[in-house]
């Protein structure tokens, strides 16, 4: 039996290395946590003993030094598997191309992430929810590749308050404001806490916002198509992750000057 059979397909072999991963303990420990009758328990620990990935210490079972890194790695694909699992009807539709492999790896850490739905009868509305949550933030992080239209208001009105805003765009939102919205951009540019950048890349990111308190995501569907429907993260790891997005299509992009 090879490893991928001893620690991976069989769901018992797997959470009693999960198990031991967090804390070794004796077999009667580890019968007590585990939903396994103590003769199945007694016949798959032997096998992850023969096969290396178990030791046995002072009447206590510990990860061996190879099954160290596997479990570690075993614990990462079953924690993107469900939360995959979680809301697997909206990642089959939407289109993650635009998220760098190195987040999209780490993509569980978005967590219990909210799922707001569209409201028809406020279609071109930002939702109240984000809206609440960018009127309180102290400093915000934003990228569109496409041109809402309460963005340059709402954005200008936040520069104006002093609020710390750093925006980037694509270069066809960006010829879209300068061209339609110039006193809306004279306040942006001019504005001393406001940094703008021009991102040359094609991406097709709709809307991205990450603050002290939160972050929110609009991705599209597989069909190029936008539903509406938007992300929201409070957690720590998930804002995080928002930053270090934010900081990848800013790190691609120039500064917009005045």
């Amino acid at each position: 039996m090879n490893l991928i059979d001893m620690g991976v397909l069989s769901e018992k072999r797997r959470d009693i290395l999960l198990l031991i991963q967090k804390k070794q303990g004796s077999f009667e420990e580890i019968a007590a946590l585990l939903d396994i009758s103590p003769i199945s328990l007694k016949i798959q620990i032997k096998k992850l003993l023969d096969s290396g990935l178990l030791e046995e210490e002072r009447g206590e079972y510990k990860l061996s030094d190879m099954a160290v890194p596997i479990v570690e790695n075993l614990k990462e694909l079953i924690d993107l598997l469900a939360f995959f699992e979680r809301n697997i009807d909206y990642w089959k539709k939407h289109d993650l191309n635009p998220i760098p492999d190195f987040l999209l790896r780490r993509l569980e850490e978005l967590d219990q992430f909210e799922l707001i739905e569209p409201d028809e009868a406020h279609i071109f509305e930002i939702p109240q929810r984000v809206m609440k949550n960018l009127r309180i933030s102290e400093e915000i992080f934003a990228f569109f590749s496409c041109m809402h239209p309460e963005i340059p208001s709402l954005y200008s009105e936040f520069a104006r308050k002093g609020m710390k805003l750093t925006l980037c765009v694509t270069e066809p939102v960006a010829e879209r404001l300068l061209k339609n919205c110039p006193v809306e951009m004279k306040t942006l540019l001019g504005a001393e806490n406001t940094k703008i950048f021009v991102c040359s890349r094609d991406v097709n990111l709709p809307a991205f916002v990450v603050t002290e308190r939160f972050m929110a995501i609009e991705l599209s569907q597989n069909n190029g198509r936008l539903d509406g429907q938007l992300i929201t993260c409070t957690g720590d790891r998930a804002l995080y992750w928002g930053r270090e997005l934010y900081k990848y299509y800013e790190e691609a992009s120039e500064p917009l000057r005045g």
